[in-house]
């Protein structure tokens, strides 16, 4: 499932060269916003901010290609535990107060992580693995209108996973969805509603079929 191979340098100097060489991109906008990085690997990734007091924080030895890292708005926070390795794809936010966290030790091939309204968050926990062709979406971007109240309904809702989540390919988890530590998503599902832990669930919407189970990097 990993679709690279984690490079851990300790030089900080061969560290800074690599990623002087890699093609990554600054484009920050606005006061106050920080990006801090413990002995990273960048390559062809884009930091595109246009806002104030925004803060991205990758712990150690982390390691990331052909990834957009995209905020509009102020007061964002993006952590990335230790060892995470991301292949590609996005970590989107816009608007104001939200967070993305991911703990340590998970791996994306490709995905997007997408935050689109205020005060939400995607918590993501230790070592999920995550294939390619995935989405994460908070919420719908517009609005969706009842005609007869003349209101909204269609507000954003935060996404959790827990820890040791394996996500298939194409898989899209929408808003409000809590996924328990040790589940299994299956591949093209669509979840829209909470999946216990040590559960395999698959289907459109999302649905378990099997309870009590684990999983392993490993071919046993």
């Amino acid at each position: 499932m990993n679709n690279f191979k984690l490079v851990n340098i300790q030089n900080p100097i061969i560290l800074m060269l690599i990623n002087f060489f890699s093609r990554n991109k600054n484009k920050i906008k606005g006061r106050n916003n920080i990006i801090t990085k413990k002995k990273c690997l960048f390559r062809n990734c884009t930091f595109q901010i246009n806002g104030n007091n925004n803060k991205i924080v990758f712990h150690e030895s982390c390691n990331f290609k052909n990834t957009l890292f995209f905020i509009t708005g102020s007061e964002n926070f993006i952590e990335v535990g230790s060892n995470c390795q991301f292949g590609g794809g996005s970590l989107w936010i816009e608007d104001n107060y939200n967070e993305i966290r991911i703990g340590k030790n998970s791996t994306f091939v490709n995905s997007h992580l997408q935050i689109t309204e205020n005060k939400n968050s995607i918590v993501i926990g230790e070592d999920c693995m995550f294939a390619y062709d995935i989405e994460l979406k908070t919420g719908d971007s517009h609005s969706i209108i009842d005609v007869e109240t003349n209101k909204r309904i269609n507000f954003a809702k935060n996404i959790t996973l827990g820890n040791h989540v394996w996500v298939g390919a194409h898989v899209v988890i929408l808003k409000g969805v809590e996924i328990g530590d040790n589940s299994v998503i299956g591949t093209n599902s669509t979840c829209t509603k909470p999946i216990m832990s040590n559960s395999l669930a698959v289907g459109i919407p999302a649905k378990i079929i099997k309870k009590n189970i684990n999983w392993s990097r490993k071919r046993i």
